[in-house]
Order: C-alpha cells, then sequence, then structure tokens
C-alpha cells in the first residue's frame, strides 16, 4: 500500500485531517489519537489488504510511517 493510500485509509477510518508529514509524528503527540484509532486502524488496514495484520508489531510501532513499514507495499 502507498503511503498516499495509507494516509487516505487512516483519514477514513479514524476521521482525523493527517497530512503526510504526520506519519512521522509520534502517536502520543498527534492531536486527537487515542488507543481505540489504532485498533479501528487495525481492522481497516486488514480489510483493505485482505490479510491479518501482524498485531504485535502494529502495537509496537509508534508512529503512522512505523505503522505502514509494518504492513508493507
Amino acid at each position: 500500500m502507498s503511503p498516499d493510500a495509507f494516509l487516505e485509509l487512516v483519514r477514513d477510518e479514524v476521521g482525523l485531517e493527517l497530512a503526510e508529514p504526520d506519519l512521522d509524528t509520534a502517536f502520543d503527540d498527534l492531536e486527537g489519537w487515542d488507543s481505540v484509532m489504532m485498533l479501528k486502524l487495525l481492522g481497516a488496514v486488514e480489510q483493505a489488504t485482505g490479510r491479518p495484520a501482524p498485531m504485535m508489531a502494529f502495537l509496537e510501532a509508534t508512529s503512522l510511517r512505523g505503522v505502514h513499514a509494518v504492513i508493507g507495499p
């Protein structure tokens, strides 16, 4: 999944207006982000890719860029 497609998925799923630089922002510093959004994103990624996401690596990611790296291209 391209970074642009991933960012669009994140925007659609969690409802936050995010831009490309936000991919590198730590979740703790991402305004409006909470743990429920991570779980929603996990489900959305699995649905979009048609394969299970590696949950532990997904949850250990510290930024959206980290999540994108976990799910791969």
